[in-house]
């Protein structure tokens, strides 16, 4: 699957972020060891935390996936940072091993598209199977967009796409490239997907 333009922008916007923003948070232990404690500091770096977080994953999610591989434990921490200040969270029932950048991609947007069709929140739990991964959610109000995930696993046309939907664009593009299947099943309290 050839990058594109788009994705090259994206790996270079991420790559170039995410070293001040990790700096800022180095910045704050720093002060923090010296004795400098308040809560203004505490959110600052919160909020530097949250941003490296979502910079890593944005980063494999809309990034550049031709080649290389990304080892289980970076791909388990970024799926699971990444939701941990919001009202979702990840958890990995079992350690994978190295996988496929693009299949690693393909995961996380797939984690995005779940993320739009939970209007609640919930717990997203998440197994590694022998060619992809298995998500699940239970127990909570689910409000797939029907059409976005048509086209995710369909390819139906006509969807809007935008910032907000991306995702669901990106994840079927995943998919054809790859010549991935996915299995999907909504119900009104839970979705599973696995490929």
């Amino acid at each position: 699957m050839p990058d594109t333009l788009a994705e090259l922008i994206s790996s270079r916007i991420c790559h170039d972020l995410i070293s001040p923003v990790g700096a800022i948070g180095n910045g704050l232990e720093l002060m923090e060891a010296m004795g400098a404690v308040s809560p203004e500091l505490d959110l600052v770096g919160q909020s530097a935390q949250s941003a490296q977080a979502k910079l890593k994953f944005f980063r494999i999610a809309f990034g550049a996936s031709a080649g290389g591989m990304v080892g289980g434990a970076e791909a388990e921490r970024g799926a699971v940072d990444m939701f941990s200040t919001g009202r979702l969270s990840v958890h990995i029932s079992e350690s994978w091993g190295t996988r496929e950048r693009r299949l690693v991609k393909l995961f996380y947007l797939l984690l995005l598209c779940v993320e739009s069709s939970l209007p609640r929140g919930g717990e997203i739990h998440c197994a590694p199977t022998r060619t992809g991964w298995r998500i699940a959610v239970e127990g909570v109000p689910v409000a797939p967009p029907a059409a976005l995930w048509r086209h995710v696993t369909e390819g139906q046309n006509g969807i809007d796409v935008n910032a907000k939907t991306i995702q669901f664009s990106l994840a079927r593009q995943c998919l054809v490239a790859q010549s991935i299947h996915l299995a999907a099943r909504f119900t009104d309290s839970g979705l599973h997907l696995e490929f």
